[in-house]
C-alpha cells in the first residue's frame, strides 16, 4: 500500500513519464531525470512546494503522470529511498518490458 511522505525527511519528487512509463525524478534546473542519483532533494516547506508545483506543470503538459514526494536518506551525496516500494521503483523495472521485451523476443525468435 502506498504511504505518503512524512514531515521532516528529505524528499525527491517522482512520477512516471507518459511516453514510456519510466520512473522519473526532478533533477537540477527544473529537468526530469531517470536516475535517482541525479535527483534533487527537497526540504519541507517552500522548497518542496516549488518541486511539487514543477511536477504539476508536467501533468498539465501531458509529459508525466502522478508526481509525488518520497522520503529519502542521503548517503554519500546520493538520495536513497527509505521505503521498499520506492527503492524498487528507483532501481528500474523488475521485469523486461516495452522495447527491451520486443528486442528480447526478437532475439529468441532468430
Amino acid at each position: 500500500m502506498f504511504k505518503a511522505a512524512i514531515a521532516g525527511a528529505r524528499k525527491v519528487i517522482t512520477a512516471n513519464r507518459l511516453r514510456d512509463g519510466l520512473v522519473i525524478f526532478v533533477g537540477p534546473d527544473r529537468t526530469w531525470v531517470t536516475d535517482i542519483r541525479d535527483a534533487v532533494t527537497f526540504a519541507d516547506g517552500p522548497e518542496l512546494e516549488a518541486g511539487t508545483a514543477f511536477g504539476q506543470e508536467g501533468v498539465a503538459g501531458d509529459f508525466l503522470i502522478d508526481p509525488y514526494p518520497i522520503d529519502v536518506s542521503v548517503e554519500d551525496g546520493v538520495p536513497v529511498p527509505t521505503r521498499l516500494r520506492e527503492a524498487i521503483r528507483a532501481k528500474g523495472p523488475t521485469v523486461v518490458y516495452g522495447d527491451a521485451e520486443r528486442e528480447r523476443l526478437a532475439g529468441n525468435a532468430a
